[in-house]
């Protein structure tokens, strides 16, 4: 899974001003100091960069300030991975049995101690759960595909907005989500053509998947994990009510997460998708990947890449891009682990497996956002937006302080794919121990 990136060399132009930088000082006394432009004081991560001006001319400015952002949205992804993994692989890794005083992680920092506490979350699932392991279980791991949602009108803003000569006409141009799903807020209902499933957060006139919540005092069709009593259906079937997994196949008087597999009647709330029209509940909005037949918001993209609306240069499609990348809206998951027992299994043994199931429920979903919800293509973006940055670059040579933001820019892009790869390279690690798919 993971990819071999390499920045292009900066020129000697760039390396001399980030040397002269250093040697100015950079202001390192608070005060104005004539030597800000080559330490680029304007340029910083979270902040917002279109109104800086970079002493170019107004369409080179505008270009800059999108790969400025690009860079310092980047930056952000690729460090919130990298400290997500960290989380989440020491909290597995110490929930599943692990010393916090281990020598594999002690004096580590950084991608180091991330990836140094992985590895020993994935040596711990092993001694867990592996063929010679403590318990003698299969684990079965459902969850809903996670994905990340960027917005169009954000998208198009930045295309005008970078490019002066930018032609942005929605009809000629419509967006379109390549390898994903387009979808708007709708607060009416929400139909799909005949025999697909739609996206739901209300009542759904079909089948749910997902999640199916009772109203109070009623129960809903469930089958999967039940947050509240379990009960055997009225068709009083034989192998019907509380599973001897945890499971409750039945009727549930509380939220119902519904197995991988599962799709049912959903005669409360449904989260997840409905085979037939969704409606939304008074006052709420929800994703639609369907027709909406109420007012909705600009549309978003979904598990792919965000085109359409403007054709703007291609650096500025790849600086725009990445932002929209880095902006994206991702959910993290809900996990369900169920297991199998080829014995019964002591209560010693037992607390100990249901606090490492526990344990995993709760860290996997982000590990899971780093995986499938951002993954390559966040790589993609990573790339693309360091060509960009090379060319744009290459624009601004009439600039002391867009010469030395480019150095610093550059930089920030290659930290944060180092970061963002050893993150997805840790969770695919995991992942793998645990048999998830990546």
């Amino acid at each position: 899974m993971k990819k071999n990136y390499r920045l292009k060399p900066m020129s000697a132009l760039f390396a001399t001003a980030f040397a002269a930088a250093a040697l100015a000082g950079c202001g390192e006394d608070g005060l104005s100091n004539p030597a800000d432009d080559l330490c680029c004081t304007d340029f910083e991560v979270g902040a917002d960069m279109s109104n800086v001006s970079w002493g170019l001319d107004a369409e080179a400015d505008a270009k800059f300030s999108a790969f400025a952002q690009a860079g310092g949205d980047l930056s952000a992804v690729g460090t919130g991975a990298l400290n997500d993994m960290f989380i989440a692989c020491q909290n597995i890794a110490l929930d599943l049995g692990a010393d916090i005083e281990d020598l594999s992680v002690q004096g580590k920092s950084g991608r180091d101690a991330m990836e140094a506490w992985c590895t020993l979350a994935v040596g711990q699932i092993n001694a867990s759960f592996g063929a010679s392991g403590e318990f003698d279980v299969e684990l079965d791991i459902a969850y809903e595909e996670p994905k990340c949602s960027a917005s169009f009108s954000a998208t198009v803003d930045c295309q005008g907005s970078c490019d002066v000569n930018a032609m942005c006409d929605i009809e000629a141009n419509p967006p379109v989500c390549e390898g994903g799903e387009l979808s708007v807020e709708c607060e009416g209902s929400c139909s799909g053509e005949a025999g697909a499933s739609i996206s739901c957060t209300g009542e759904c006139t079909g089948e749910c998947s997902g999640s199916c919540k009772a109203e109070v005092g009623a129960t809903v069709a469930c089958e999967g994990k039940c947050d509240g009593e379990c009960t055997a259906s009225a068709s009083g079937g034989t192998n019907d009510g509380l599973q001897a997994d945890g499971t409750c196949k039945g009727e549930c008087s509380g939220t119902c997460e519904l197995a991988a597999d599962a799709k049912v009647e959903c005669s409360g709330t449904c989260s997840g998708t409905c085979s037939a029209e969704c409606k939304a509940q008074a006052g709420v909005k929800f994703e639609c990947d369907a027709k909406c037949d109420a007012e909705a918001s600009p549309p978003k993209c979904s598990g792919g890449e965000l085109k359409g609306g403007c054709e703007a240069s291609a650096d500025c499609q790849a600086s725009c891009n990445a932002s929209a990348s880095a902006k994206a809206e991702c959910t993290p998951p809900s996990v369900s682990i169920t297991y199998s027992a080829s014995a019964a299994l002591d209560v010693e043994a037992s607390i100990q497996l249901d606090a490492a199931i526990a344990s995993l429920e709760a860290n996997l979903p982000n590990l899971l956002i780093v995986l499938q919800a951002r993954g390559e293509a966040f790589v993609g973006a990573l790339e693309a937006t360091a060509e960009a940055g090379v060319n744009i670059s290459g624009e601004a040579t009439g600039s002391v302080k867009a010469v030395a933001c480019a150095t610093a820019i550059i930089s920030v892009v290659a930290e944060a794919s180092a970061n963002f790869e050893a993150s997805l390279s840790a969770a695919a690690s995991v992942a793998g121990s645990l048999q998830i798919g990546g």
